[in-house]
């Protein structure tokens, strides 16, 4: 009995040194990598946004082949979901608890373990620099008393797994945006009519942020006074050049009527009815520059028609990235105004 309870007591006495030890240890955690990546924001954050997206370039797959996915209803946004089962590393789930477009997703992570589950936190940081990307990957969170030794391994385990992801991430992304066609419809008629908007000047590489800004700035007037539109919304090139790198330009939302707006800087113009060439761009906006290209240089050499001198082309949207996750089904319309030779 003796020999018992010496061992108990230096089990006890062992257990006591290691709490101790444990006790001084941070179990805190937060490993992240960053990665530049040839995207706008809003293209990054959309294909983030929706888990189903991730089966593309998940670096885990490479490792473990027994992976099975069960989608939430939704996965978009804030509350979409999916779990997960592997005969290798256990099940678990993820959770997309705040979203702030296009500049931060928050995510919740449970991992299955034989010790209990296991909650980090993830979060995705957009930075816009230029016109690309810098996203950041990062996981924290606080690992139990007994595994805290555990932590100070999180990097080396954490880390390589984020870079591979972001590599494969960017490389999906790159593939995507390369899927596009460039089309030319010929010469139509455009029916124009009333529509609300806002013009600026700026220099063509600044010219992105702008459109966003004042799109969502008409958006709001509309919602607000509860304008009914007739159309998709559109943006009209009033000066473009390049040899200086400035642009004025609308943005323009076709209305059914004239608006009389007397406290806010969005106004009514109105589109004559005219002949346009046009030029249908299926795919990312980063392909516009070539399909403007192609449509000023088709419009150049009609057969009857010539080009406009002082006519204003424009493109509209028919789609958006708010209601089109996917760059590659982006449409849009880019008019050319001609007249009879």
């Amino acid at each position: 009995m003796k020999i018992v309870k010496n061992i108990i007591l230096l089990v006890l006495i062992v257990f006591v040194i290691a709490s101790v030890y444990l006790a001084t240890l941070d179990g805190s955690y937060d490993v992240s990598r960053t990665r530049r990546i040839k995207a706008d924001p809003e293209v990054v954050f959309n294909d983030l946004n929706d888990y189903r997206n991730w089966k593309d370039w998940g670096p885990w797959y490479e490792q473990d082949s027994t992976i099975l996915v069960q989608y939430a209803d939704n996965t978009i946004g804030e509350g979409g979901a999916y779990t997960w089962t592997s005969d290798i590393e256990g099940g678990g789930s993820i959770k997309t608890v705040e979203i702030n477009k296009p500049d931060q997703i928050k995510q919740e992570i449970i991992f299955e373990t034989p010790f209990g589950d296991m909650k980090s936190d993830i979060y995705w940081n957009l930075k816009k620099v230029e016109s690309d990307t810098e996203l950041t990957w990062g996981m924290k969170g606080e690992l139990p008393f007994f595994s805290r030794f555990m932590a100070s391994g999180m990097e080396d385990q954490l880390g390589p797994m984020q870079e591979r992801g972001l590599e494969l991430f960017d490389e999906n992304i790159q593939r995507k945006l390369k899927i596009y066609s460039i089309d030319s419809i010929g010469v139509v008629d455009f029916s124009g009519g009333f529509y609300l908007y806002l013009t600026t000047s700026s220099k063509i590489d600044q010219m992105n942020p702008k459109l966003a800004e004042m799109m969502e700035e008409i958006e709001k007037f509309i919602s607000k006074n509860r304008i009914r539109v007739t159309g998709n919304p559109y943006t009209i090139y009033h000066k473009f050049d390049q040899e200086n790198g400035t642009t004025m330009f609308s943005v323009a939302y076709p209305v059914q009527e004239r608006i009389i707006t007397t406290d806010s800087d969005i106004l009514t113009g109105f589109m004559d009815r005219g002949t346009y060439h046009k030029t249908i761009l299926k795919g990312s906006y980063n392909n516009l520059e070539e399909a403007w290209q192609k449509a000023m240089f088709d419009a150049a050499n009609l057969k009857e028609h010539t080009m406009q001198d002082s006519g204003e082309p424009f493109e509209i949207y028919v789609n958006s990235p708010d209601n089109t996750l996917d760059p590659s089904k982006l449409i849009t319309e880019i008019y050319v105004p001609v007249q009879i030779r």
